[in-house]
C-alpha cells in the first residue's frame, strides 16, 4: 500500500465592496484587503480513494453550498462526499457569505456560486501535487494566545495539534493543523478582509517551515482573544499569529510517525445527519426585557471604569441580547439565517490511527476533551464544518447564560447528541474507541 498527499491553495479574496460577515452591528462594504484569503485543501490516498481537507478563511459554510462542492468534487475527482471535509476558519473578516450579513446582495451570491468551482481547483491542483508520503502526528502548547472567553480563569486547551506529510526520504512537505480559538483579533469597526489569527500564523508558520500548513479551527465555542489581545490591531494579529505559528512549528518537531491498524486501509470516512432541534426562543417581550438587564449591565460597568475584557464580555451579552430580541421580533430563527433543516450532519475522516472529526458549529472546549477521551489525544476536532448551526451548547453552560446561550439556535440538550453522533462515525470510519468514562 502506497500512501500519497498532497496540498494546495488558491487565493478566494473577494473584490471591495462586499458587505462583511461575522458582526452583526456592522455596516457598510469591504473597503479592501488587509492580507488575502484561501482556499486550503489537503488530498490523501492509499489506492483505495482520497480523502480530503479543504478550509477557508471564510466565517462559515452552509451544508446546501458543501453538498455543490462535494457533487463537483466527485465530478471531477470522483472523491467521494463522505470523504471529503469542507471546513472555515471562522474570520470576522470575511465576506457575509451564507446569510452572515444578513444581506441579500447579489454580489454576494455570485461569490458563493463562483467559490464552488474555486475549491475543486483546489482540490485538482492538490491532487495534482500527491506524492508517495508518510504522515507523522504532534502537538505543541500555543499560550498566551487564547482563553476562555468568558472566564480567563478556567482552564482551555491550549494545544496545537498537527498531522504531517513527510516524503520517501523524510523530508516535510505539509502540514495539517488544529487550533480552538475565535479569531477575532479585530473588532467591527474593521472594514477591510482580513484572515485575522489564522492567516498570521499560517503566513509565518509556512514561512518558517518553508511548506504548506492548512490551519483548521477547533471546539471554539468559549474560546477566544478577548483576554489575551492587547490591541485589536492587525499588528497584534501578527503577534498572537506568531506565537501560534512557534507552537504549529514544535509541534511539527515533535511530531511521530502516525501507525495504523493492520486490519484496515490507511484512510476511510463516514458521515450521519443528526436529528436536534432548535432552541425555544423567548416571547419578543420577554427579549426586550433581558436586552434592558443587559444594556444596564454594561452601563454600569463602564461607570465604574471596569476592564476592557470584563467591558467587552458586557457588550457581547448586549449583542447577543439584541439578535435574540430581534430575532424573536421577527418569529424565529429563520430571519437569521434562513430556512433550515434540523439536522446536525456530523463527519468523520480516519488518518492511520488518527480520527478527525468534523462538527456543524461552535462545540465548547468541554466537549473536545470529550472526545478526545474517547477518540486519543492525536484527534483532530474541527469545528464549522460542512454546515453552520450556531453555537453547540452543553447543558451543564446554560446557566451561565451570556453572548453564547442568548444567541444559540440548537437546543442545549442535543450537544450531547452532537458528540455522540462524532464518535459514532468515528467508529464507521474504523477509528479505535475508548470506553466512555461518564
Amino acid at each position: 500500500m502506497t500512501v500519497r498527499a498532497g496540498f494546495a491553495q488558491l487565493d478566494i479574496t473577494p473584490p471591495a465592496g462586499l458587505p462583511l460577515g461575522g458582526y452583526g452591528m456592522r455596516t457598510g462594504g469591504a473597503d479592501g484587503a488587509l492580507d488575502p484569503l484561501f482556499c486550503r485543501a489537503v488530498v490523501l490516498d492509499d489506492d483505495t480513494g482520497p480523502v480530503a481537507v479543504v478550509v477557508l478563511d471564510l466565517v462559515y459554510v452552509f451544508a446546501d453550498w458543501t453538498a455543490r462542492v462535494r457533487v463537483r468534487a466527485g465530478e471531477v475527482l470522483g472523491l467521494a462526499a463522505d470523504r471529503l471535509l469542507i471546513s472555515a476558519t471562522h474570520t470576522h473578516a470575511g465576506p457575509g457569505v451564507f446569510r452572515s450579513a444578513l444581506s441579500s446582495d447579489v454580489r454576494l451570491r455570485c461569490y458563493e456560486d463562483a467559490l464552488v468551482d474555486r475549491v475543486v481547483e483546489c482540490l485538482c491542483a492538490a491532487n495534482a501535487a500527491s506524492t508517495p508520503a508518510h504522515l507523522r502526528c504532534g502537538k505543541a502548547a500555543a499560550a498566551g494566545v487564547a482563553a476562555n472567553r468568558r472566564d480567563p480563569s478556567l482552564p482551555i486547551d491550549e494545544a496545537v495539534r498537527v498531522l504531517c506529510v513527510h516524503d520517501e526520504s523524510g523530508q516535510l512537505r505539509g502540514v495539517l493543523a488544529n487550533f480552538a480559538c475565535h479569531p477575532t483579533v479585530l473588532s467591527a469597526a474593521n472594514h477591510s478582509y482580513s484572515a485575522d489569527l489564522f492567516g498570521a500564523a499560517v503566513e509565518t508558520a509556512s514561512h518558517e517551515l518553508g511548506v504548506p500548513v492548512l490551519l483548521t479551527n477547533g471546539a471554539a465555542g468559549d474560546v477566544s482573544t478577548r483576554f489575551t489581545r492587547r490591541t485589536q490591531t492587525p499588528g497584534e494579529a501578527r503577534r498572537l499569529g506568531a506565537l501560534l505559528a512557534n507552537a504549529v512549528c514544535a509541534g511539527v518537531r515533535r511530531a511521530s510517525r502516525v501507525g495504523r491498524r493492520s486490519d484496515r486501509h490507511f484512510f476511510d470516512a463516514a458521515t450521519q445527519s443528526l436529528q436536534v432541534r432548535w432552541r425555544h426562543l423567548p416571547a419578543p417581550d420577554a427579549a426586550v426585557t433581558q436586552l434592558q438587564r443587559e444594556l444596564t449591565a454594561l452601563q454600569s460597568l463602564r461607570a465604574a471604569g471596569a476592564s476592557a475584557g470584563a467591558v467587552r464580555l458586557a457588550e457581547s451579552r448586549v449583542e447577543g441580547a439584541q439578535a435574540e430580541a430581534w430575532v424573536s421580533s421577527q418569529g424565529g430563527w429563520e430571519a437569521l439565517f434562513g430556512s433550515r433543516q434540523p439536522a446536525a450532519p456530523v463527519q468523520a475522516l480516519r488518518c492511520g490511527a488518527v480520527a478527525i472529526v468534523g462538527a456543524p458549529g461552535e462545540l465548547f472546549s468541554s466537549a473536545a476533551q470529550w472526545l478526545r477521551r474517547r477518540l486519543g489525544d492525536t484527534a483532530l476536532v474541527i469545528g464549522y464544518a460542512n454546515d453552520y448551526l450556531g453555537y453547540l451548547i452543553p447543558e451543564h453552560e446554560v446557566s451561565a447564560g451570556g453572548y453564547e446561550s442568548l444567541i444559540a439556535m440548537v437546543d442545549p440538550t442535543c450537544e450531547a447528541t452532537i458528540r455522540s453522533g462524532l464518535v459514532d462515525v468515528a467508529r464507521s470510519a474504523g477509528c479505535e474507541i475508548e470506553a466512555a468514562d461518564g
